[in-house]
């Protein structure tokens, strides 16, 4: 079986579900948008990014604490305009937010995907504080494989071996601290459309891997450093924030991410739900659902965790 053309399919399938679902979504209140702009000057669609101010920000010369976001989707689907209610939500509270679309893996490897990425916030560094973006408080967020970028996206901030690695360059300014939404964030353990031990499980899961790797396999560069227990030891993590439930299927990999901290030593904060709590609690179910009374929890919740942590 072509387990690249199975992951291709997988996600359609999740898109048309999740477009299906979006009806019974609630619009928020209270933000502004300015909607996809070109990031790299070539207007391919997956090289736009958007940003969303409370409504009554007009004054660029007010700077709002920053947040810019990293959308999820396996890796393979989705766009910033997908979690347009969320971000809209968030900047309502008083923040200044970013987020963008980057390339996909039908399109790229791993490192293209942080290269965009990159050069979202490479931009944002360039334009944003003439927007009202405080760059001296920026938080980084992402849910599911998102969790993931968010996290490498981090890294390698911190890194100038791992920037060498990923073709990037250093940012301008520093990642004051990172909250994830289910994060999926370790890539040795893609067992997203089938289980471990089974056929499809380990067939799509070593697909993810080839489609990560690229035309280079496994001379890839990044080959053995794209999970966080290979990327996150020995450097000075900002704060996290994680948020999930045990309601989450892909909830293990919160469980690794968690031994990858505590082994490293670094500072982090967490709020759980259990099933008996709400089983209605699915994977990434605060960005989905910005509206339910848990994900009000969990967003208010990362937004004081921010603010607390920059002083």
């Amino acid at each position: 079986m072509d387990y690249r053309q199975y992951l291709i399919d997988y996600w359609d399938a999740i898109d048309r579900g999740n477009a299906a679902d979006y009806c019974n979504g609630v619009d928020p209140e209270g933000f502004r948008a300015e909607k996809h702009i070109p990031y790299l000057g070539d207007y391919d669609a997956e090289h736009m990014l958007n940003l969303y101010y409370p409504s009554d920000h007009v004054n660029s010369e007010e700077k709002l604490p920053t947040v810019i976001y990293i959308h999820g989707g396996g890796w393979m689907y989705g766009s910033v305009d997908v979690s347009e209610r969320y971000l809209g939500y968030l900047a309502s509270q008083g923040f200044a937010v970013m987020g963008m679309n980057y390339r996909l893996l039908q399109r790229t490897d791993l490192a293209g995907e942080i290269q965009d990425v990159f050069a979202a916030m490479h931009w944002l560094g360039k334009y944003g504080p003439e927007r009202g973006f405080d760059l001296g408080r920026v938080l980084v967020c992402g849910d599911s494989a998102g969790g993931h970028l968010s996290i490498l996206t981090t890294c390698v901030s911190l890194s100038a071996e791992l920037q060498g690695i990923y073709g990037v360059r250093a940012l301008p300014y520093s990642i004051s601290a990172v909250s994830v939404s289910s994060p999926v964030t370790e890539t040795s353990s893609l067992y997203i459309a089938g289980d471990k031990g089974t056929e499809t499980g380990e067939g799509t899961a070593k697909a993810y891997l080839d489609l990560m790797l690229g035309n280079a396999g496994k001379d890839a560069p990044w080959n053995g450093h794209m999970s966080a227990s290979e990327t996150v030891p020995g450097l000075d993590m900002p704060p996290i924030y994680i948020i999930d439930s045990e309601m989450d299927f892909l909830n293990p990999h919160t469980g690794y991410l968690q031994d990858t901290l505590d082994r490293c030593g670094c500072t982090y904060e967490k709020i759980y739900w259990t099933k008996d709590e709400g089983i209605h609690l699915l994977h990434v179910f605060n960005v989905s659902h910005w509206e339910w009374k848990e994900s009000i929890t969990a967003n208010k919740g990362m937004l004081d965790f921010f603010l607390r942590v920059t002083g």
